[in-house]
This record gives structure tokens, sequence and C-alpha cells, in this order.
């Protein structure tokens, strides 16, 4: 039996695709939902616990950091020991370390700690929380490979896709309704979430099809099969996490916004990328259905259209026009990468390549927040012509050296 067959045998044998779909759609949701969540109230939080705007970029960076260098490991696990296994001890650790997390945050509000003390505690929780946050998605990412043939794994990650969109609108509109009532209770929020998945994945998720218990391999992130998705998935985090940060400033600087003005407005902008990007994923799974490459170039040709209307105008209905460009763009683009990079790889490399997904995403948070914040100090326009050029890239790495590696996809 060749690996074609093999995995269409495997996918056919797995029990009620729609329970299994759905449950990874909930537990990715949710995921993403406990990371978003705390997003808005971060630069507030921060000034509150009494530390200085580079501390809690610190904070931010030290997660990523560990997300990095522990994704490649998480997708390791879950060949070995399994899908199911690795989203239950995910959703675990992310309760538990968001639990120690949101405990330093009240000590440090109730003023019990703080200073320097608070701060190194803060980076411990951080980084603890870090550990974790790799886990579902790469988990959820091997299990969809695994209930689907090479030919429905595009529409198949865009459920993953679409999981990420809705935790990226819920997530800020949560933490603002929460934040009336304190900036304490987004984080308590976030520490219940990862305990009612647990139960919800123990109860519902079937156990994954048997995978080889002895390791397989290392996959390398330069093995030419997966580092041209890599390269793209870096690009596309970049681009995400630069519009997060350095779009704020770039708002207020040429609308001539108030701080509070300009947090509706960014609020406004990241709230209709999800929405686009999670509308986009729908139409990929019902009609579309795309191979990869195709998705990439296509999104990658969106997303620079968006950020050349970002550099082009002064217009905030324009702004909003740009920025559902670039959400049906990373919508195509998000879908494209995790597919190419999975049917690119033997089935007993699926959860390695989906951990190797995790690191770039981790590695892409990491050099966003310092690389667009100082080319923004050089020039407000400067991080978005940067993500021109890079968008511009992306689409050459997909009409050209993927066409010549994977002619058909």
């Amino acid at each position: 039996m060749n690996s074609s067959d093999a995995a269409q045998a495997s996918a056919s044998a797995m029990p009620d695709k729609r329970k299994v779909r759905l449950t990874i759609f909930l537990s990715v949701s949710l995921s993403t939902l406990g990371v978003t969540i705390i997003l808005p109230i971060l630069a507030p939080l921060i000034r509150e616990l009494g530390l200085s705007e580079s501390q809690g970029g610190w904070m931010v960076s030290v997660g990523s950091v560990v997300m990095a260098l522990c994704g490649a490991w998480w997708g390791r696990r879950s060949d070995t020991k399994g899908r199911k296994a690795v989203i239950l001890a995910g959703f675990a650790g992310l309760c538990v370390s968001y639990l120690v997390y949101t405990l330093i945050i009240g000590l440090g509000l109730y003023g019990v700690i703080g200073g320097m003390t608070l701060f190194a505690l803060l980076l411990a929780g951080r980084a603890f929380v870090g550990m974790f946050l790799p886990a579902v998605p790469t988990g959820a990412q091997s299990y969809m490979a695994d209930i689907t043939t090479p030919e429905e794994r595009s529409s198949g990650m865009a459920v993953i896709g679409a999981a990420n969109g809705v935790g990226m609108v819920l997530g800020p509109a949560l933490a603002g309704t929460l934040a009336i009532f304190g900036l304490i209770w987004p984080m308590v929020l976030a520490t219940v979430l990862p305990l009612l998945a647990w139960f919800v994945v123990r109860r519902v998720l079937p156990a994954a099809p048997p995978r080889h218990q002895a390791a397989a391999p290392r996959l390398s992130p330069l093995d030419p099969r997966v580092l041209p998705w890599l390269l793209i998935c870096l690009i596309n985090i970049l681009c995400i996490v630069t519009l997060q940060i350095s779009a704020g400033f770039y708002f207020q600087d040429r609308l001539g916004l108030t701080t509070a003005s300009t947090a509706r407005v960014l609020a406004g902008a990241l709230t209709l990328v999800g929405v686009t990007l999670m509308l986009t994923q729908v139409v990929q799974i019902r009609l579309l259905r795309w191979q990869p490459r195709r998705l990439v170039a296509v999104g990658a040709a969106l997303v620079g259209g968006g950020l050349l209307v970002l550099l082009a105008t002064h217009s905030m209905a324009m702004y909003y026009l740009a920025y559902i460009f670039i959400g049906c763009g990373a919508g195509m683009i998000f879908p494209g990468f995790m597919s190419g990079a999975s049917v690119s790889v033997d089935r007993e490399h699926q959860g390695a390549v989906a951990g190797l997904i995790a690191a770039a995403q981790g590695t892409g948070a990491i050099i966003a927040p310092i690389a667009s914040t100082t080319l923004y100090e050089i020039s407000p326009t400067w991080p978005f012509s940067v993500l021109v050029a890079l968008m511009a890239a992306a689409w050459l790495v997909a009409v050209v050296w993927l066409r010549r590696l994977h002619p058909a996809r």
C-alpha cells in the first residue's frame, strides 16, 4: 500500500469526522480565546502594576521565546504519545500556568509584591504559560491531518483557521466587557476556559489512530519539503503581529486621534480582520477548496494590496477597507501553509511538522515587536513597507519555488 492509500485508509477509519472536526474547532477557538482575551488589557495592566513599557515588552517576548522552543517538542510528543493526549496536556498546563500567572498579577495589583520581584515573577509566569501555548494547536493540526486525505487537507486546515478567527473576535470583546469590573477578571476567565475545554476534549474527542511508539527521525526546519511553508508562516505572523502592535501608533499619528479614540479604532480594525479571516475560511471550506499553493499566492497578493492601501491613504474608512483585504488574505494564507506543510511529509511526521509550524509562529512573535517598533521610530511607514516586500517574497515563494517542488498543488 502506498502512502496515499495509507492516508486515505487511515482517514476513512476515523469515527464520526464531523464530531472530531467540531471538537477540534472548539479546542482551537478556546485556546486562541485564552490568548487574545489578555491582549487588550496588557497595556493598562502593565501601567497599573507600575511596570515600564519595555518591561511589558520583555514579558511578551519571553513567552514567545519559550513557545518557539517548545513547539517542535510538542509536535514530536503528539507523534509518539497521541494527538488527544497532547491536546489534554496542553489545556491542563494552560489552566495551571494561567492560574499561577493570575495569582502573581493579583498580588501585584493588591500591592503585596512589587518592583523587580514582581517583574521577575511575571517573567517566570509568562514563560510557564508559553510552555503550553503550542500544545493545543499542534495536537489539533496533527489530528486534522490524520482525518483528512491530501485533497481534503486545505479545507480541513481552514477549520482551524476559522477557529482562530473566532478566538480573535471574541477575545477582545470579552476582555473589554470583563475589564469594566476590574483588570483581573479577563485573567480569571483565561484560567477557567482551558479547564472547561479539558473536560469537553476528554469526553468528546475520540482517541487518534494508533501511532508508532518509536520516534520517527527528526524533521529539520531546513528540510526542503517544509522550509518554504515555514518561511510563509513566519512572514504571515510577522505581518499579523506588526499590525497588532504598530498600527495603533500609525492610526494615532496619521489621523490625529486621542489615545482613547485610537484604542477604539484599532479594536474595530482588528475585529474586522478576525471576522473577515473567519468568513474566508468558511468560503474555503464550503466553496473554494483551493490547494495550498494557490491559497498562499492569492492570499499574499490580497494582504500586500491591503498594506498598500494602508500606506497610500489618510482616511479611516480606507484603513478599515485595508484591514478587510488583510483579513481575507490572511484567511487564505493560514490554511495554505498549514495544509501545504502537512501534505509535504509522511504521516509519521505530521506532529513534527505541526510543531515546526508552532515554532515558526513563536519566532515571528519574537521578531515582530522589536523589529516593527524599531522601524517605526525611523519612519512610521517603514514597518508596513517592509511587510509589503515580505508579502511579495511570499508570493514569489508560492508561484516560483513551490511550483517547482509541487506542480500539482
